[in-house]
Parts: structure tokens; C-alpha cells; sequence
């Protein structure tokens, strides 16, 4: 178990709080949140590698690498306790149904990505923490497309961080849901996500997505690199 202690970073994270209140989500930089200034070149180079990546038969788009972590936290007055869950099933996301299991990586035994997993926490507005839940850590590798379309992953919050691209496209874009909460509304944001930037919304608010990848003028391969992370409901892992 670790001890991550968010008080003292508190500051940094309050104009995120209130654009999250306010419109439901933000956009920002793993700088102004705080993590290290080599750790995105760090935690690129350590994680996203063939060895550590893989594509799964039945994983959509069919070239798309990945691999996963589940983290089980607790908030204890302004800080919290993480420790490794005892599983990493996803189950009926992103339009695949279904139970299926990617490649696991044991995030908390890497003192730096432990410290990306607090500030990402941390970013939750205090008034929407739950006191105990998960923590889902997804690693994307994609070449062509980027998701199979507009979708909800039915969590409560998304965070997608930008590590490295090669090309243009990969264009994120969040959907307003109308009350049916099943057909696309106006799009209110809509952009290239660069290397670095950080873009957190609350996930029952909106679909979201990405554009196709395009490959560089006269090269044939595009590529984009991200971590997606969801605070989930405590219904998805925790359920009595």
C-alpha cells in the first residue's frame, strides 16, 4: 500500500476543480499539474515498447496495442491510500461487449508512475470524491483509427494524457449528451490533443471520441501514444 499525501499541491489544481464544476471538463499540461519535467519522455520510453504493449484478438481497432492497470484507492481526509486491485476485467466498454483481460502493468511498483496516478486522482473536484473506488490506467498505442466511434465508457471521470504522435488527425472531441442520454448533442470541444496536454471531463456528461490518425506527408504510418485513465464507479469493481 502507498501514501500519497495531496494537500500541499492542492493550489494547482483549484482553477481545474472549478472548470470541471462549471463546464464539465478542462484542459491543462502534465507541467501545471506538477509531475517531473523528464517524466513524460521517462514514462513513454519505459512503457510503450513491444514488450510491454500488445493487441488482443477482439480489440477494436484491430491495430491498436495496449495494456492496463487497476488501482483500488481510499481518501483519508485530503489524502489517499492506493494499492494494486485484484483484478483488471473490463467488462461491455467502449461498444465491445463482453468480459476481456489486456496485459497488465503493475503500475505502483514504479515510484514515478505512482505519482502520475496521484496528481490524476487529485484532479477530481473535492466535492465529487468518493471516499473509496478504482483508478482504471489504460496505455493506447494506434496507428489508424483511435476508437470505433463516439462513445461513453459509463464511468465517472476520463482523463486522457498525450504522450508522444506521429501525424496529424487524432482530433479528441466531446459530445454534449441531451436528458435521453443516447443520442449526440452540440459538440463543445473539439481538438488536436498535443504531446503533453492533459484533457479530464466527466463522462456521464458527454460522448467523446477522436478522429482517424494521418499519416505525415510521404510517410505511410501514423501513431499516436496515450494514457487514458477513468475514476470509476464503485459499482464497477466494488460491488458487494
Amino acid at each position: 500500500m502507498s501514501h500519497v499525501n495531496a494537500r500541499l499541491a492542492a493550489q494547482r489544481f483549484e482553477s481545474v476543480w472549478a472548470k470541471l464544476d462549471d463546464e464539465g471538463f478542462a484542459l491543462i499540461d502534465d507541467v501545471a499539474i506538477g509531475l517531473p519535467e523528464k517524466f513524460r519522455t521517462n514514462f513513454h520510453e519505459t512503457y510503450f515498447t513491444d514488450f510491454t504493449m500488445r493487441h488482443d484478438e477482439g480489440d477494436f481497432p484491430v491495430d491498436r496495442k495496449r495494456a492496463r492497470d487497476v488501482i483500488r484507492y481510499q481518501w483519508r481526509d485530503g489524502s489517499f491510500d492506493v494499492t494494486e486491485h485484484d483484478t483488471i476485467t473490463i467488462t461491455d466498454r467502449a461498444g465491445i461487449r463482453g468480459k476481456r483481460d489486456h496485459r497488465r502493468i503493475e503500475f505502483l511498483r514504479d515510484r514515478e508512475a505512482q505519482e502520475m496516478v496521484g496528481a490524476f486522482l487529485s484532479l477530481i473536484p473535492p466535492g465529487e470524491r468518493q471516499w473509496e473506488s478504482t483508478f482504471g490506467v489504460n496505455l493506447f498505442r494506434t496507428f489508424t483509427d483511435v476508437v470505433s466511434g463516439p462513445h461513453r465508457d459509463h464511468e465517472r471521470f476520463v482523463i486522457l494524457y498525450v504522450l508522444d504522435r506521429l501525424g496529424g488527425g487524432a482530433e479528441s472531441y466531446l459530445y454534449d449528451t441531451p436528458p435521453d442520454g443516447k443520442t449526440l448533442g452540440d459538440p463543445i470541444f473539439w481538438r488536436q490533443l498535443n504531446p503533453g496536454q492533459i484533457l479530464i471531463f466527466n463522462d456521464n456528461r458527454f460522448w467523446h471520441g477522436a478522429t482517424p490518425l494521418l499519416a505525415p506527408p510521404g510517410q505511410e504510418t501514423a501513431r499516436r501514444d496515450v494514457v487514458v485513465c477513468t475514476e470509476d464507479y464503485r459499482e464497477t469493481y466494488l460491488a458487494a
